[in-house]
């Protein structure tokens, strides 16, 4: 499967791709994350790529999304041609507005709302999209949280994840 998260710098796109890939590893299923991100350290563009395959993988990088998930309208508007026809759309409906079918939350007013901090907008989006998917267990990917995120906010971090998580399973 392949899987591209688009934001703008700030967002944690990046992390977020990380810790996907990270949970597939610990699966055992073969990962390629890479990231692009603009030179603007926030408010530039930020894309994370992760392609999870049980089998071989021999792209690079995405070619044909599966999923994308868009945080912020540069970032969807900048990747939506990689997304393939029948893929999977997944938005912040307060800060996206897609000209195509689309499944989402408004991820940054549940980060805000359940954890205080925005910042954890990307963990929250990262539960919505596993909830979504069943890319990786939702165990796996606490563990790579655990394992990534800055010491001391593990638990902000995994709390953040599991909002995303049950409002994916709504």
């Amino acid at each position: 499967m392949q899987i591209r998260l688009a934001g703008i710098g700030g967002q944690g796109v990046i992390l977020a791709g990380v810790i996907l890939g990270e949970a597939a590893a610990i699966e055992g299923l073969n990962v390629l994350q890479t990231q692009d991100y603009g030179s603007a350290s926030r408010g530039g563009h930020s894309i994370a790529d992760v392609i999870i395959s049980k089998e071989p993988i021999y792209e690079l990088m995405v070619t044909k999304a599966d999923v994308l998930v868009a945080l912020a309208q540069l970032g969807y508007d900048s990747t939506k041609e990689e997304l393939k026809r029948d893929g999977i759309l997944i938005v912040d409906t307060d800060l996206v507005k897609p000209d195509r079918d689309y499944i989402g939350a408004p991820f940054t007013h549940l980060a805000e709302e359940n954890t205080g901090l925005a910042l954890t907008v990307n963990m929250v989006a990262l539960g919505y999209l596993v909830a979504k998917t069943g890319i990786v267990k939702k165990e796996s990917v606490e563990e790579a949280i655990k394992r990534r995120v800055p010491k001391g906010t593990e638990d902000i971090n995994v709390k953040a994840f599991r909002v995303g998580y049950e409002e994916g399973l709504k």
